[in-house]
């Protein structure tokens, strides 16, 4: 996040920042006025300069070949799944992750969920109800494979900025569950600043119950808020594509970079 150009070393030229100037072109504006003599390069989404869509020529990508890919294209509809995850470093009780079990089934939406615990497993009769329309995956997942499938409509996240920078570059709206840290602000942004994505509870969010969780999915996936924030995040995922092509603002600052550490100057 933008963010972190002001710890930067004022004496420095400026910091890389792996956004895209269209996502945070006004905190960009204000900290270049901030500090004069450093620069934010916003070259990102990097993640998008090695990308080829599944299923378009010249695509390799072995992902396409994992049982969760395999399980996204049986599914009926576009936009239909919410994928769950709460990155690597989040740490949920078992009855939270109980919560989130009972949530997804009772909002019944099909979904795909990252579980990163090592402890916590869902009752056999939760597998069995959601048999079909859920799918649990405990191993490492390649996100962005996931949140650039079609059928997936939403990400309920933790709003890590990696997250939140995958999900808007691939167009999809996120529910907001943001855990500590920066995370937090970052939910604030993509709700209230972007409104590219909703808040799972508008309150202080600490624990959160199944009924909260449901109505968090189902207002995303099938509600008119969700719909306006789908649109708005479809809009940020066409910025970012664009912004890393030939002649867009991303490729442009690059060069700029590029330039100045050859010349050994300040831009």
């Amino acid at each position: 996040m933008i963010w972190e150009v002001e710890e930067a070393d004022r004496n420095s030229w400026g910091v890389i920042v792996n956004s895209f100037q269209e996502l945070e072109c006004e905190y960009v504006a204000a900290l270049e006025a901030l500090h004069k003599q450093a620069k934010a390069w916003c070259v990102g989404p990097v993640l998008l300069y090695d990308y080829i869509p599944p299923g378009t020529r010249g695509s390799h990508d072995k992902s396409e070949s994992c049982p969760y890919i395999k399980w996204l294209d049986e599914q009926d509809g576009s936009s239909a799944v919410i994928y769950v995850s709460f990155g690597t470093q989040a740490r949920l009780s078992g009855d939270q992750m109980d919560e989130i079990a009972n949530g997804l089934e009772m909002a019944g939406c099909r979904f795909i969920w990252a579980v990163r615990s090592g402890t916590w497993a869902s009752d056999e009769g939760w597998e069995r109800r959601v048999e079909g329309r859920g799918l649990v995956v405990c191993d490492w997942v390649d996100q962005r494979s996931i949140l650039a499938h079609p059928k997936v409509g939403g990400f309920l996240s933790h709003c890590g900025w990696n997250s939140v920078l995958e999900s808007l570059s691939m167009g999809v709206p996120l529910l907001a569950w943001p855990m500590g840290a920066e995370q937090p602000l970052n939910a604030k942004y993509v709700a209230m600043g972007l409104e590219a994505g909703l808040m799972v509870s508008q309150g202080r969010i600490t624990a959160l119950d199944r009924h909260v969780i449901c109505d968090g999915i189902k207002e995303l996936m099938g509600g008119e808020k969700g719909r306006r924030a789908r649109e708005r995040a479809g809009l940020f995922g066409t910025m970012a594509r664009h912004a890393v092509e030939k002649g867009g603002s991303s490729d442009k600052k690059l060069d700029e970079l590029i330039k100045c550490l050859i010349t050994n100057k300040k831009e």
